[in-house]
């Protein structure tokens, strides 16, 4: 089942939530980082998924946004800015 966020980034909720965690995707981020999978998909499986899988069935969606892309996006898009792959887009 799709689901899209307020900002336009699709949440993949599995047919097992909550027993599995979710999956957000960045279509426009497709490719541009290493931490991401076909389709724009970003990697929560190292950090987020484990601690998902011992706080079942206490984590919900909004979790996923604030320890899941969360750290990802503190990261990934200081560096993505750094290396000139995307821009601030002027008003």
């Amino acid at each position: 089942m799709g689901l899209w966020g307020r900002d336009g980034a699709p949440l993949q909720i599995p047919v097992t939530y909550p027993a599995t965690a979710p999956e957000i995707a960045i279509p426009e981020l497709d490719g541009k980082t290493a931490k991401m999978y076909r389709g724009g998909k970003i990697c929560l499986s190292d950090h987020f998924k484990p601690l998902w899988a011992r706080n079942v069935p206490k984590f919900g969606l909004a979790h996923l946004m604030a320890l899941g892309l969360g750290p990802w996006l503190a990261v990934e898009i200081p560096d993505l800015v750094a290396k000139g792959i995307i821009q601030h887009k002027e008003k």
